[in-house]
């Protein structure tokens, strides 16, 4: 109890230690990939690195302070997580709030703060969704209960999402949520009903829309538009296909040279494929394997209590996924999604929260240590 109490945030060390590498490495891709950039754009080779630096230094607070959070109290309240959810998606079109950059409505301006509510909302609704399952795990078998409930509030907040318009994080929430449903017991044949449901809505939103669907032709075909939507697939096809099992070399990238559009945000695994090879892309796949694996087992080891488990598979797959899905983008196995890759891309509303969301896997373990002690 005494751990829990002063040092909940060291209840695993695998998974810390794989943070603070991973934490560290992206540290120095980001100055490989931007500091040529920095240079030419602001005069500083440490421009984005000191900028991530310090979402670094707030994240880490952030991840041990989450790791104090009381569960129970959680556990009370996930009814408000949903409203906050909204709430927040709803203040990006408040005038004066909301930013419009880029052709979508993705960020908040505070005065001294600007971030992506998105970010903060995919793990408000992974508490709710835990919250919600647990409530109902005694009547799972049931489609209502089981599929239709926590769908529906997906779908809700996957409105506000598709009005930024943000497909990824849609995409996103919903491949959590179906995998929380999955852990938490509800029926196998209402779960496929729901993954039918979801890629029939998700086919439905990509033919209506002129846009993702020029995104996803561009993905099949890239060179029959090389000069267009395929360019960024191709340039970072050629990063990859350069880096070879060992890569150019830390540093020595071609294509983050202005050639590689968002190198250090949503194609930062293109330049680590090129400067480290299939041996480096190996190493980075299979730390996220291993952050898996480790939430895979707390959350069976916490199979007794509904709540903490699917809140501990849901927090896992946040982190996941979204890996999974920006390295099939990159490697060419994807449309593209605009998706960062988690603790490794530059940008700070992603880093602070996927550095919190380990604060709270974290906490769940110090949680599972001290009912066993």
């Amino acid at each position: 109890m005494t751990e829990r109490r002063v040092l909940p945030f060291i209840a695993d060390k695998i998974l810390l230690v794989l943070t603070a590498l991973l934490v560290c490495f992206s540290l120095l891709m980001i100055y490989s990939t931007t500091a040529v950039v920095s240079l030419e754009k602001f005069g500083d080779t440490f421009y984005f690195l000191k900028r991530q630096v310090v979402s670094v230094v707030i994240g880490s607070v952030l991840l041990v302070g989450a790791s104090f959070i009381s569960f129970d109290r959680l556990r009370r309240n996930w009814p408000l997580f949903f409203l906050a959810s909204l709430g927040l998606l709803a203040a990006l079109f408040i005038p004066g709030l909301g930013i419009r950059a880029g052709g979508a409505q993705r960020w908040l301006d505070l005065g001294i703060l600007r971030f992506q509510p998105v970010e903060l909302v995919k793990l408000l609704m992974v508490v709710f969704l835990a919250g919600l399952l647990a409530r109902n795990e005694h009547e799972l078998s049931k489609f209502l209960p089981g599929v239709v409930k926590p769908m529906m509030a997906v779908g809700i907040v996957g409105v506000l999402l598709l009005l930024q318009p943000d497909f990824g994080s849609c995409v996103v929430l919903g491949m959590v949520a179906l995998g929380m449903m999955l852990v938490a017991g509800v029926r196998l044949r209402y779960f496929l009903i729901g993954i039918g449901v979801a890629v029939a809505l998700g086919g439905l939103l990509v033919i209506i829309s002129p846009y993702r669907m020029s995104r996803v032709v561009s993905f099949m075909s890239p060179f029959s538009d090389s000069a267009g939507k395929g360019y960024q697939l191709i340039q970072s096809l050629i990063a990859v296909g350069t880096g070879g099992t060992t890569g150019v070399g830390l540093g020595a990238s071609q294509q983050k040279l202005f050639f590689l559009p968002a190198a250090h945000t949503d194609f930062i695994f293109a330049v680590v494929a090129e400067e480290l090879g299939l041996i480096g892309c190996l190493a980075l796949i299979t730390a996220f394997l291993m952050i898996f694996w480790r939430g895979l087992s707390l959350s069976a080891r916490l199979a007794d209590d509904t709540f903490l488990s699917v809140l501990t598979i849901g927090l896992t797959l946040l982190l996941v996924i979204p890996a999974l899905l920006n390295m099939g983008v990159v490697l060419g196995l994807l449309p593209t999604k605009g998706l960062v890759l988690p603790l490794i891309s530059y940008g700070g509303s992603n880093l602070v929260i996927s550095m919190a969301t380990i604060g709270l896997l974290l906490g769940l373990s110090s949680a599972w240590r001290a009912r066993i002690e």
